[in-house]
């Protein structure tokens, strides 16, 4: 970053309210707990951020999960197609033995179970719908 472009960017910053930038937690702190689980929820919280963001897809038997992919392969070493899935087999499934033996058993969560790590105040979640418009209902 050049000098000119770094003075300009702390004048801005200097007359903006003081809560104008915010800390999202892309799929949770997902730079040390695996990505869109509730650990990662979990910790994003208790490490101050103002928000979540996740990803959900919905399952064969209409319910919403948590998950970037539409399938399970890349984070539960299993392909499972979400949306040919049900929720019951999908729900069972450790989406945190590849980030290392610590989050070995943490299960693909709800979009209402990823809700509940909310704590009570400002904070909030941003919901990136990953299929299409048939979740909306």
């Amino acid at each position: 970053m050049n000098r000119l472009t770094l003075a300009a960017a702390l004048l801005v910053s200097c007359t903006l309210p003081s809560r104008a930038v915010e800390i999202i937690a892309h799929r949770g702190f997902s730079a040390v707990a695996p990505e869109n689980t509730l650990a990662a929820f979990r910790m994003a919280w208790e490490k101050g951020a103002d928000a979540c963001e996740n990803d959900i897809y919905l399952t064969a038997d209409q319910q919403i999960v948590v998950l970037h992919d539409k399938d399970t392969k890349r984070t539960a070493g299993v392909s499972m197609d979400v949306a040919k899935s049900s929720s019951a087999d999908l729900l069972k499934m450790d989406v945190g033995a590849w980030k290392g033996k610590k989050w070995a058993g943490e299960l693909l969560p709800t979009l209402q179970q990823s809700l509940d790590t909310m704590p009570r105040g400002k904070q909030r979640f941003f919901i990136e719908i990953k299929c299409g418009p048939e979740i909306v209902p």
